[in-house]
């Protein structure tokens, strides 16, 4: 197996300018969704900045914002709840990154959170990033405040003892080499696929989808959640600090599919999961299905066996 960067998918003019905008839109908002560098205490929030607006994808925020258009809705409280997703996921990073964790120095190519500033800073700055979230939400215009308290107990329940935080508590745990491809499954399911289901279905909530179409996309973000810890897994073994544009070899010693299986079989496994969360999305019946499978095949397309 071989991992290198390629040129990106081919994605028709049209699309690459939508998606373009819509990234543009979420960067916007993240920069006002905090409060500026200047504000007191300015340590912590030049540190918030720091971790939240440090060049990524954006790919929960997109599918938040793409789901939530093809269902239906295309007011800016998709964006909000794309940018929550965000947050969490920057929080849920510079937790992931300390040492008591994961101990890495390397973040999108920048120094991580407790590097760039200290242990005590970047603790209380991922605290702050997930209070701010979900204030975003309870605040969310135009949105029914049934909606509004679905989204908060959806988000209560991706971050916590039975979601995000489990998973991590898990993954610190995790060195058990019997371990099953199913039980890898499941901790991958909490770990990755927790905040992958509340972008998702945040987004058919405020679009008040119907049962059919919410359990499609839960199915869809299900296997997006295996399938994006597994090609976060192979970076991990195979890529540079440089090339992951964050600190890796920090899997050594855990139960990982790819440590059970070996290369082949785990990239058959990560093209089935692709398989599955298209075939899912396609079942969901969104109106804008070309441009969600533009984001999923840019967001992995750098995988090559």
């Amino acid at each position: 197996m071989t991992i290198e960067k390629l040129e990106p998918v081919a994605i028709e003019q049209s699309l690459r300018e939508h998606i373009a905008g819509a990234r543009a839109a979420i960067e916007t908002r993240l920069a006002t969704i905090v409060p500026t560098a200047q504000t007191w205490p300015a340590r912590l929030h030049e540190a918030q900045r720091h971790a939240l607006l440090s060049p990524g994808k954006r790919f929960r925020p997109l599918l938040c914002v793409f789901v939530a258009k093809g269902a239906g809705f295309d007011g800016e409280a998709a964006i909000d709840v794309g940018c929550v997703a965000e947050m969490v996921h920057a929080a849920s990073l510079i937790l992931d990154d300390l040492p008591c964790m994961d101990d890495a120095d390397l973040r999108r190519n920048q120094p991580t959170t407790h590097i760039a500033f200290d242990e005590s800073t970047a603790i209380l700055t991922a605290t702050a990033l997930l209070n701010r979230a979900f204030g975003v939400l309870s605040r969310l215009e135009n949105v029914e405040a049934e909606k509004r308290i679905e989204l908060v107990d959806l988000l209560s329940y991706a971050v916590g003892s039975k979601g995000l935080i489990a998973g991590q508590m898990a993954d610190l745990a995790n060195s058990d080499s019997n371990a099953s491809i199913a039980e890898i499954e499941r901790l991958n399911t909490l770990k990755t696929g927790a905040l992958f289901d509340f972008s998702v279905e945040g987004a058919a909530v405020i679009a008040g989808s119907k049962a059919a179409r919410r359990a499609a996309l839960k199915d869809f973000s299900h296997h997006l959640g295996l399938a994006f810890q597994l090609m976060d897994d192979v970076k991990d073994t195979v890529m540079t600090d440089q090339q992951a544009e964050k600190s890796v070899g920090r899997d050594v010693g855990k139960a990982t599919i790819l440590a059970l299986t070996g290369s082949a079989a785990a990239m058959e496994r990560l093209s089935g999961y692709i398989d599955s969360a298209k075939s899912a999305l396609a079942r969901a019946k969104l109106s804008n299905e070309p441009t969600l499978n533009a984001v999923l095949d840019a967001q992995f397309s750098f995988l090559k066996s």
